[in-house]
Order: C-alpha cells, then structure tokens, then sequence
C-alpha cells in the first residue's frame, strides 16, 4: 500500500457568460489541451471532471472554407428547381392537406 500524497493543484475560476470558465495556462500546456480542441467533461456526484480525450473526436469539425464549397455543392441546378417547383405546385392543387398524414405539418 503506498502512502503517496496525491498531487492536488487547486485554482478557483471565474464563471462567465454561458458558463465558461478559462483553464489555468500551466494546466492547459500540461495535458495538451489545445484552442478549438474538444475535451470531456462529466459530472460526478457534486464534482465537474474535465478529461482529454486523448484521440481525436469521434467526429470531425468543419472550416467554414468547407461549410461555403459543401453549401455550394449542394445546391439543385435550375431545371432540378424548375421540376421540383412544379411538383410543389401540383401537390399544393391537388392534394388536399387532410389526406396527408399529420406528420407533415409539425
């Protein structure tokens, strides 16, 4: 059985709007925690335990470089509108709302 005290560091943090606090800079440089990085945080009982993942995010993060070419990409080309505009327009004539199911009109 070891009798090793633990090594315990203690900072109080302000809290500041939406909750943020700011990691101490030592403690951020000594377990790598980087800007824009994702880390873990769990509540234990009447604890809050900040965790570095350690690998990277189960998914990935996009640059709004990526977000503006995949919004680009993703748009229907004229006659692709032209067919759903009038798709749009027969069901609106022809379909009576109540015989579509109630889902639709969330």
């Amino acid at each position: 059985m070891s009798n090793q005290i633990p090594d315990i560091q203690e900072e109080w943090l302000r809290v500041l709007k939406k909750g943020m606090v700011t990691i101490p800079k030592a403690w951020r440089l000594e377990f790598g925690f980087e800007e824009g990085e994702m880390i873990r945080a769990k509540k234990l009982s009447d604890k809050i335990v900040i965790e570095s993942r350690g690998k990277p995010a189960p998914y990935r993060i996009y640059t709004q470089e990526e977000l503006k070419t995949f919004l680009k990409n993703d748009r229907l080309s004229l006659s692709e509108r032209k067919k759903f505009a009038k798709i749009k327009n027969v069901k609106e004539r022809y379909i009576h709302p109540k015989a579509l199911p109630s889902v639709w009109f969330l």
